[in-house]
């Protein structure tokens, strides 16, 4: 038995959310994998939603027999918009939906919102909370989170949010980023938030648009595996990024964030 960890890469504006259908990302990847092995089993960090982008996101695949699968392999089936970038072989106990921390990224323009607002706003979902109102429910998914930190930035003429923790439910938080913002624009006060927060109202939140969403890492703790960079695979993700979204995306911040907290770009150049 052989299992296999990979970082993926995906524009999520080309695909119908991570799993579904046959223009989900996951689809892709399945497909992909089965021109080289037609029996495996695969687990995936997150299931991000239609219109929210990876760079970060993580499969593990199990399999019987001697193969290596490879990100060349893979990424030879793959559509343009989905890389495989990094991999790593694992223990068989390991599964990529077991991971300790999700760290996202929400880009959206800043419209005069209080940012000091805003930051006190984002305080109160550090930690763990009930957080019922800040979720689509669903039937046997339970609503208590563990957040460990979230951080509002203004860049000239956006906002940036970096949010992490253990895991999200569903629209979590693009309904998290969207209540911080209604702070700032005075549509909902510090005191409301917390008593949505605190479960006191019972009142969902709308959430923000997928398409400033972006799955940046996904961690393990002690159990992170030793990621394989693959050079080539990383230089088109950096083409990609800088071709489509630089120009819209406050772009030295989150490529810089990218590249070195996420992408691991002085181990690869080390290895050079």
């Amino acid at each position: 038995m052989v299992t296999i960890a990979f970082k993926v890469f995906y524009d999520g504006t080309l695909f119908s959310g991570f799993t579904g259908n046959t223009n989900s990302v996951e689809y892709y990847l399945r497909r992909a994998i089965k021109h080289f092995i037609s029996d495996f089993k695969l687990s995936k960090a997150s299931r991000t939603d239609p219109g929210v982008s990876a760079i970060g996101n993580v499969i593990s695949v199990k399999y019987d027999g001697e193969l290596r699968l490879v990100p060349g392999m893979i990424n030879s089936e793959l559509p343009n918009g989905i890389r495989v970038w990094a991999w790593a072989e694992v223990s068989n106990d390991f599964r990529a939906r077991a991971a300790v921390s999700r760290t996202y990224l929400y880009v959206m323009p800043w419209l005069y919102e209080d940012v000091d607002l805003m930051r006190d706003a984002a305080k109160m979902f550090i930690g763990v909370h009930d957080l019922a109102n800040f979720q689509v429910r669903e039937r046997g998914v339970p609503t208590t989170v563990l957040i460990n930190g979230i951080n509002v930035e203004r860049l000239g003429d956006y906002l940036v949010f970096t949010i992490n923790g253990r895991g999200f439910k569903n629209k979590m938080i693009r309904k998290i980023v969207n209540a911080i913002r209604m702070v700032g624009s005075g549509v909902l006060t510090v005191n409301e938030l917390r008593d949505l927060i605190e479960l006191r109202v019972k009142r969902p939140i709308p959430p923000a648009p997928p398409y400033g969403l972006l799955l940046l890492g996904v961690s393990y703790g002690d159990r992170e595996p030793n990621w394989v960079l693959s050079g080539d695979d990383i230089s088109y993700v950096i083409n990609y990024l800088v071709n489509k979204w630089y120009s819209s995306l406050p772009g030295s911040f989150v490529l810089s964030k990218i590249l070195h907290d996420f992408m691991d770009i002085n181990k690869l150049f080390s290895r050079i």
